[in-house]
């Protein structure tokens, strides 16, 4: 009875031996279960993707916009109708004016010549009749006579034969500039104003030497202002680009036309995303590119497992990149989360709305 027991507890013994010896462990079912990895796909496709350079700079008029408004004679600044940065529709006042006592001795003494010679003219004539002048006396005092009355009607053109002169604006727009005060004497000719058209504003944006060879005419720009975050954005395209760079800041110039209709002021400072270049590539979210040493890996899906391609990255535009690849073809499953604990071979579960496209499927 005792050998029997014995041999019952060695078998026992052995068999929990045995068990043991086969029992899976912890570790190893955590390992099993790492090595299902869970990710996200998308399906890999040619798209346009464009490269923009961003700079800044402001909004000024263009060259053919801006009208400056000058005095045609000596003057006294009397009244100042408009300010800087205001508004006016074109004959709106902008400055009332005087003339100087010498410009209004040189107007009486324009009229006084030009009297004079109307009577000399007349004389002539009358003699001219009688046989007592000649051609010559005649075509003299008619020159004369024409002389004087030009030079009075031009000064009376300029206003000067009014008693109080009006600065008005030639073109409706925004007052830019305006340099005169109530009581300063203005010589002729010296430009008092500066009015811009708002429908001839452009943006003119600085870029650095480095970047002049990429930007052409007619490329699509889009603008944004810097100081009003909530302001719409507006699209318009390169206008000129400058040749030369300017010696303060080392930039150069490109110019930006800016539509007719807009609610630009001059002098607002903008931002330019300029479209340098675009293309049709394979195009990917940026979360699906990763680094390894000195190159680019990405991870596609298929059977269930994740293929390793080494892949060159091209234009960068918001969240997508472009990629090449010679291992690369439409439709397939591109990782775009979950790749960080990927290796090549690894098996994988794709999760969300792409889930299919692991089975030839392609998004819609």
């Amino acid at each position: 009875m005792k050998k029997v027991l014995f041999a019952v507890v060695i078998l026992i013994v052995l068999a929990t031996y045995v068990w043991w010896l086969h029992k899976p462990s912890a570790a190893a079912k955590a390992d099993d279960v790492k090595l299902v990895a869970q990710v996200q796909v998308s399906t890999l496709a040619k798209e346009p993707i464009g490269r923009t350079l961003t700079a800044y700079g402001a909004v000024e008029s263009s060259a053919g916009g801006a009208r400056t408004v000058a005095v045609a004679y000596d003057c006294l600044v009397r009244v100042v109708a408009s300010t800087t940065g205001a508004r006016v529709a074109a004959g709106d006042l902008l400055l009332s004016v005087d003339p100087t006592p010498d410009a209004r001795l040189q107007m009486d003494s324009a009229r006084g010549v030009a009297a004079l010679a109307e009577r000399s003219l007349a004389s002539v004539r009358q003699r001219y009749d009688l046989r007592l002048a000649t051609d010559d006396d005649l075509r003299t005092a008619e020159q004369a006579d024409q002389d004087a009355r030009l030079k009075m009607e031009s000064l009376e053109r300029r206003g000067l034969g009014n008693s109080a002169g009006r600065l008005t604006a030639p073109v409706a727009g925004i007052v830019v500039k305006l340099d005169a005060q109530p009581g300063v004497m203005v010589p002729a000719g010296t430009p008092v104003a500066v009015i811009a058209g708002s429908d001839r504003l452009e943006a003119r944006i600085g870029i650095e030497p480095s970047d002049v060879a990429a930007v052409k005419p007619g490329q699509k720009v889009v603008l944004s202002a810097v100081n009003r975050p909530g302001a719409e954005k507006m699209e318009t395209v390169v206008g000129a680009v400058g040749a030369f760079a300017d010696a303060a800041s080392g930039s150069l110039d490109v110019r930006v036309p800016l539509p007719e209709r807009n609610s630009w002021l001059p002098g607002e400072r903008v931002q330019a995303d300029i479209e340098v270049e675009r293309k049709v590539a394979w195009v990917v979210p940026r979360s699906a590119v990763l680094p390894e040493g000195e190159q680019e890996v990405l991870y596609t899906v298929k059977s269930g497992k994740a293929l390793k391609h080494t892949v060159h990255v091209g234009i960068f535009s918001g969240g997508e990149v472009e990629v090449s690849g010679s291992d690369l073809e439409a439709g397939d499953s591109v990782v775009v989360l979950g790749n960080y604990e990927l290796s090549d071979g690894m098996a994988v579960q794709v999760q969300g709305a792409d889930a299919g496209a692991d089975k030839g499927e392609a998004k819609p």
